[in-house]
């Protein structure tokens, strides 16, 4: 049996290589194919959506709540802006007002006069100071009146304007807040595309992998039945095959919960089946060859071991050369000089309230005081106009400015050390970037010849455990490694995808966590 085992194999090793890679592959890749299908929800009688990354990207921009934050802030900011403006405009108002006295002082007086007089004169005389124009104006039942009044700031010792400058940095702040949080979702959004891609790809790898070990069961069982296999074969490889379930039943949970996050951040309905058009990989570069360079000894020599990729290099350059990673365009960056700007104008403007304060008022008023309950003709109306200058100055407020001062140079001073906390954060997220991505594209290119050998591998040792060359343990052992290759270059390829994404987004997000540190705890 196993001499004619050894004889199948050595034929079968007489077949080309490539021949026999492609065949085994095309075997393999059956079950791959048929699970590779994007995962949808089970909503029935509604047909998959198609959905590549830009238009997930442009749906994302526009029904983003982060983006929409953002803005609301920057409106916050603009009507902020409004009212610190308004202090150097004239202030107009408008009063009418209708007033009827129950008891009236003046017209107790203007009574008790009018009786004083009748009865000092018989009865005769009716003429007295009761009867005096200005005293039944002041003793009229019914009062109306409407006016006109204005006021204007002359001079408040630069505090409205230092006001003003402090909203314009505000406001240009909330502005970059806005470019902030669209580069923010971008991200989140070719995250999220790419997990879901990548969690079809693991769900498939899974599933392949789980077929694969129900195969390998059935053929134990077929050999158990004409006596060529012992019992203990079969129970390990049934314990091999179910112990590929749990990892499948997990992918396909990872996988549901990935659609999930994906539909919100794009505001899609929760059971909208997606198709996702994008692929995660791209044209990889050239596998390594088998046969590089003959191997004529065992030293080896760790500087070659350990040096990067010039390919990686290569890469790392093409994509950098075309990104920015300066500190200065950082959107944090910016906003924290905002800070700064915005915080030195409120410690003017509050400093400024110990200078003096001038202001012109004008009040017009035109008064009518009626016998009836309204005024019968403008005729009954009355000019009332007043001018004035007035001057304001805080001898002694009890401290008050003091404080308010002294509170304003410690924001100022909290503003300048959050400007360097940004500073050194940007310096550092754009050092993690560049690192994360020559880590992505080394992992990725060196993952595409890994793989490649694993599903050879696998391939051989499918055929060695059918002609009974080799036990079921390497067959399993194979098994797992091409398993874990591919699940590795399916993550190396979202991870790549994503590092290129965040390095092109990077002068306008915002600060990554671990950028952070020195302010908090890290995740």
């Amino acid at each position: 049996m196993h001499f004619v085992g050894a004889r199948t194999l050595r034929g079968i090793l007489r077949i080309p290589a490539t021949m026999l890679v492609a065949a085994f592959a095309l075997t393999a890749m059956v079950p791959y194919l048929a699970a590779a299908q994007p995962a949808v929800s089970p909503a029935a009688g509604s047909a998959p959506r198609p959905l590549s990354l830009a238009e997930a990207l442009t749906l994302a921009t526009g029904e983003s709540e982060q983006i929409a934050i953002a803005r609301a802030g920057s409106l916050r900011a603009q009507g902020q802006l409004g009212q610190a403006r308004s202090a150097l405009m004239p202030q107009l108002a408008t009063t009418m007002s209708w007033q009827k006295q129950l008891e009236n002082q003046f017209a107790a007086i203007s009574e008790r006069s009018s009786r004083n007089a009748r009865g000092g004169s018989g009865g005769n005389d009716t003429t007295s100071q009761a009867d005096n124009p200005i005293t039944r104006i002041f003793a009229s039942q019914y009062n109306f009146n409407v006016g006109l009044s204005a006021t204007q700031p002359l001079f408040s010792g630069g505090r409205a304007s230092a006001n003003i400058r402090a909203a314009r940095a505000a406001r240009e702040s909330a502005e970059i807040g806005i470019t902030s949080a669209q580069a923010q979702v971008q991200l989140d959004v070719t995250q999220s595309y790419y997990d879901a891609l990548l969690t079809d790809r693991l769900v498939a790898i899974a599933e392949s992998s789980l077929v694969q070990s129900e195969r390998t069961l059935r053929q134990v069982q077929l050999t158990r039945n004409v006596g060529s296999a012992s019992e203990f074969e079969l129970i390990r490889a049934r314990v091999t095959r179910d112990n590929q379930r749990p990892g499948w039943l997990q992918s396909r949970t990872n996988r549901d919960l990935a659609y999930v996050r994906l539909r919100q951040l794009l505001n899609l309905p929760p059971d909208q089946p997606l198709t996702l058009t994008d692929s995660i990989a791209e044209s990889p570069v050239s596998a390594p060859a088998a046969n590089q360079a003959p191997i004529t000894t065992v030293n080896v020599n760790a500087a070659d071991v350990l040096t990067i990729d010039p390919q990686v290099q290569a890469a790392v350059s093409r994509v950098l050369a075309g990104s920015d990673t300066g500190i200065g365009t950082r959107a944090p960056v910016k906003q924290a000089l905002k800070g700064v700007e915005a915080a030195q104008q409120q410690l003017r403007a509050t400093k400024a309230q110990r200078l003096p304060s001038i202001g012109a008022t004008t009040n017009y008023q035109r008064l009518a005081y009626p016998a009836g309950i309204l005024p019968k003709s403008l005729g009954d109306f009355f000019p009332n106009w007043t001018v004035g200058i007035g001057l304001s100055y805080p001898f002694f407020t009890g401290g008050r400015v003091r404080g308010e001062v002294q509170a304003a140079e410690a924001s100022v001073i909290e503003a300048r050390q959050r400007l360097r906390l940004a500073q050194e954060g940007a310096s550092l997220d754009a050092r993690q970037a560049v690192a994360q991505l020559t880590e992505s594209e080394a992992s990725w290119q060196a993952s595409v010849g890994t793989a490649e050998q694993a599903q050879r591998a696998y391939d051989i040792a499918e055929v060695r455990f059918r002609e009974g060359i080799s036990p079921q343990l390497e067959l399993a052992e194979t098994r797992n490694q091409l398993q874990q290759a591919l699940a590795n270059r399916a993550q190396a390829a979202r991870n790549l995808q994503v590092a290129r994404k965040r390095l092109a987004l990077l002068p306008y997000l915002p600060l990554s966590q671990g950028s952070t540190s020195s302010t908090g705890p890290t995740r």
